[in-house]
């Protein structure tokens, strides 16, 4: 009977550790830039470090999911940024950086931040940690809405 339990347990580890896994490392941020013209979607990058408690339930119970659903790809793309981290990635300008120096640029110091950005990385809408845990979602897609009309206004911008 205890070997079922253990077993159980461990299969459920694994599961959340996987689920987590989901959510879209960011590596190029130019690559995004160029689908954001053609589809008119913001990118939604998540700041996050490793021992974030409040991080971990963002990315497991929203974003991850969000990832996961057709309704949300056609509406964003989501990337997630360890803050911590010295992985290079592709800015949008084209120019190696990390993660670390990429959180340092937007002065992200607070997490979990989600920020929606334009194609040229400019930022749309934020929301600095987790306001309210029963109503995170329902933010964050008022945030994708108010994003994504400001993008539409820019894109129809002339000079």
């Amino acid at each position: 009977m205890i070997k079922f339990y253990l077993l159980f347990l461990m299969v459920l580890t694994n599961f959340a550790t996987a689920h987590e896994l989901t959510l879209p490392v960011a590596k190029d941020f130019f690559m995004d830039s160029q689908k954001v013209w053609k589809t008119k979607t913001p990118i939604l990058i998540m700041f996050s470090i490793p021992d974030c408690g409040y991080c971990k339930k963002i990315k497991e119970e929203v974003l991850s999911p969000m990832a996961e659903m057709n309704e949300y790809n056609e509406k964003i793309i989501i990337r997630h940024i360890d803050a911590q981290s010295f992985d290079e990635i592709n800015d949008f300008y084209n120019e190696d950086t990390s993660h670390n120096e990429f959180a340092f640029k937007y002065a992200v110091n607070f997490f979990p931040t989600v920020m929606l950005v334009d194609n040229y990385g400019a930022p749309l809408e934020k929301i600095i940690g987790v306001p309210s845990e029963e109503y995170y979602w329902t933010d964050l897609d008022e945030a994708i809405e108010k994003s994504t009309k400001k993008l539409h206004q820019r894109m129809k911008a002339e000079l």
